[in-house]
């Protein structure tokens, strides 16, 4: 729902006061352009919200779309954190340095700061961890809360495999791989699934010229729209038999397979320009 300026300047005069503390009668443009973009975040909160629905009539104003919006921000902060204290007991981060500050430093420092009156929009921390979904678009609460949901749907991978194997698949990959800011449930998941598409025993942590043969094989015969199905299809298979069918985990890990398809292809066509 679209509002006025005329209805939302009072909301940002009350968030301007809150900001210098009624100590001076005016702002920078940039503050006061911050502070209606909280004001148009917590707006936003409302969107999809079933509880939303029943005063999205025409009626609801915009301080009561502002003030239930920022209500659902503060829950939705409490959530989070909820969500962090139930992964931090068995996070596991494989040695990886940016996913364990990231986890263990970066996200507390969230809750410590983020101000959800004044700069809801800000997430704060830098997300250097990547994730396998794109959260490009999200900001704020919102951001870490997706940002949480993936971490914990890659730990819930990963954690059925044992440690020193997926530490031994990651430095296969790259010998460096605790220095940099590598996904190690990404480069497991692939190991896996090569393994899956070219027929090779999972526990092989190191490919042989054999076993790339039958990769290229496998590779070459569909393109990449064929071959991104093909991988599908073998994850829905391994979530259907080692996570009973976890559905959000299914959805998370596909978002891997247009990349997964991609790399292998540029990997058939970088081989052949080596032939």
């Amino acid at each position: 729902m679209e509002y006025e300026m005329e209805e939302l300047i009072p909301l940002v005069k009350e968030l301007c006061d809150r900001y210098t503390g009624k100590e001076s009668t005016s702002v920078t443009y940039e503050a006061a352009q911050r502070l209606m973009e909280a004001v148009l975040y917590c707006i936003h909160e409302t969107t999809g919200s079933a509880e939303a629905a029943g005063v999205s009539d025409g009626s609801r104003s915009a301080r009561m779309a502002y003030e239930y919006g920022y209500e659902l921000a503060v829950q939705k902060v409490g959530q989070a954190r909820e969500r962090y204290n139930r992964m931090a007991a068995n996070f596991r981060s494989y040695g990886n340095r940016a996913y364990e500050e990231t986890f263990r430093q970066g996200i507390p420092a969230f809750f410590l700061w983020y101000d959800v009156r004044l700069k809801p929009q800000d997430h704060i921390i830098t997300m250097d961890y990547p994730v396998m979904k794109n959260l490009e678009g999200l900001c704020g609460i919102d951001a870490i809360w997706e940002y949480l949901r993936c971490m914990e749907a890659e730990q819930k991978f990963l954690a059925r495999f044992p440690e020193d194997y997926i530490r031994q698949v990651n430095v296969a990959r790259c010998a460096d791989y605790e220095e940099y800011y590598i996904n190690p449930c990404r480069v497991m998941l692939r190991h896996v699934l090569c393994c899956m598409l070219a027929d090779i025993p999972a526990d092989k942590i190191r490919f042989g010229e054999e076993d790339y043969m039958r990769l290229k094989e496998e590779v070459q015969n569909q393109d990449r729209g064929g071959l991104k199905r093909r991988l599908t299809r073998l994850l829905y298979v391994l979530v259907k038999q080692k996570y009973c069918e976890d559905e959000k985990l299914f959805g998370y890990l596909e978002y891997d397979m247009a990349d997964l398809a991609f790399e292998l292809q540029n990997w058939l066509w970088k081989q052949a320009g080596r032939n």
